[in-house]
């Protein structure tokens, strides 16, 4: 049977713009996640269990709450732990993050902010931390590189070594994958799929195939009333 279309929403940092954000497009004030978060279990929204999740991907039977929907985070910025996990308990609500395996403790390199950046990205500890509260951790890539620019030679070193590097911190299997800067290539979806990765997210409109799942990307520029409004457009590419 067809996988039902559940929202999946991407986000990154949840903290006040500064002037280190190279990219504050992707920085969400506390305030907007807190309201956002609230619209979604005022609205009887319940954030889906990752393995039922995948099922109903897959068009397999699967026990999915009346209004499923999904919260995603890439990168893993130290904020996700401090000021969005909060958040989330708080209204029953859990979350997917992806993590660079070459990123603990680092600012966010490949957007070129300064190594003293206060925008961290999580501690080891606190990646254990959020999988102990039950999340999902998947990879994020080993060094934020574009997969639509790599051979395969280095797809599969992307995609085995960062798989690795992160089994190795959390002591568990780590089989979610999310494309840095959301693209992906026909290569791409083969080395995921040959490195033992159950699925990928994207941030662009995916074909369906379980390796290019399509997330909507919340912008740091909207507001309560776009963000209602365009939730209902799950499954295409777009800033919320």
């Amino acid at each position: 049977m067809p996988h039902p279309r559940i929202p999946v929403l991407v986000y990154h940092k949840i903290a006040e713009p500064s002037a280190f954000d190279v990219n504050s497009n992707t920085c969400v004030t506390p305030e907007n996640f807190l309201n956002q978060m609230k619209l979604m279990a005022l609205l009887g929204y319940r954030t889906a269990d990752p393995e039922e999740y995948l099922k109903a991907r897959l068009g397999l039977s699967a026990r999915l709450p009346k209004k499923p929907f999904l919260i995603t985070f890439d990168d893993a910025f130290e904020s996700v732990l401090t000021r969005a996990l909060p958040v989330l308990k708080s209204n029953g609500f859990s979350a997917a993050l992806f993590m660079v395996s070459s990123g603990f403790g680092k600012s966010a390199f490949w957007d070129g902010e300064a190594a003293d950046s206060p925008n961290r990205l999580l501690s080891p500890s606190g990646l254990r931390t959020l999988r102990d509260e039950g999340w999902t951790i998947g990879s994020h890539g080993v060094s934020h590189r574009d997969f639509r620019g790599l051979d395969g030679v280095a797809l599969t070193e992307e995609a085995l070594r960062s798989k690795a590097e992160l089994e190795a911190e959390l002591g568990s299997e780590v089989s979610w994958f999310a494309y840095p800067y959301g693209g992906y290539t026909p290569d791409a979806r083969r080395a995921l799929a040959e490195a033992g990765y159950k699925i990928g997210f994207a941030t662009e409109e995916g074909d369906g195939d379980i390796f290019s799942v399509p997330r909507r990307i919340v912008s740091g520029k909207s507001g309560l009333l776009n963000f209602a409004m365009r939730l209902r457009q799950a499954g295409k590419r777009s800033l919320l």
